[in-house]
């Protein structure tokens, strides 16, 4: 007799055959995002004494940092279960986020303002980087 867990196993394993790859992709993006909004958004009391998270205040309010990740998070859930190319302004959103926030810490490397802020840059640059070459994958199905 197949238990409520097991089932939930199955069908998370079927995802991948309904979404797709891409669709896929824009979960994990949209979990990352959403998560990132989240720590944006509550702030612990030391992290708010962190130059790094004062230069991203002297920018804009951390919260209206938590909406643009969080609305680029909404975005990569909807367009997971559209088929490609109708998927492709999620992954245009994800890459644009991404690469602005790394010009935002190579910004902040610049004015001095955020200690290894090369650091940053080249994370979020080259994940950047990865999402465009995923975006241009095919799903096995098409020809």
């Amino acid at each position: 007799m197949p238990t409520q867990r097991s089932g939930l196993i199955r069908g998370i394993r079927t995802i991948p055959a309904i979404i797709g790859r891409r669709g896929v992709c824009l979960l994990f993006l949209a979990i990352l995002d959403i998560i990132y909004a989240y720590g944006l958004a509550n702030p612990t009391p030391r992290s708010l004494t962190n130059p790094t998270t004062l230069f991203l205040i002297d920018i804009m309010h951390l919260v209206a940092w938590a909406v643009i990740w969080g609305t680029v998070g909404a975005c990569c859930v909807i367009f997971a279960f559209q088929p490609r190319p109708r998927d492709i302004p999620a992954f245009v959103l994800a890459i644009g986020l991404k690469t602005f926030w790394a010009l935002v810490f190579l910004g902040g490397q610049v004015v001095n303002r955020v200690e290894r802020g090369y650091l940053s840059t080249t994370i979020w640059g080259a994940f950047a980087l990865f999402i465009l070459v995923i975006a241009g994958w095919r799903e096995n199905n098409e020809h």
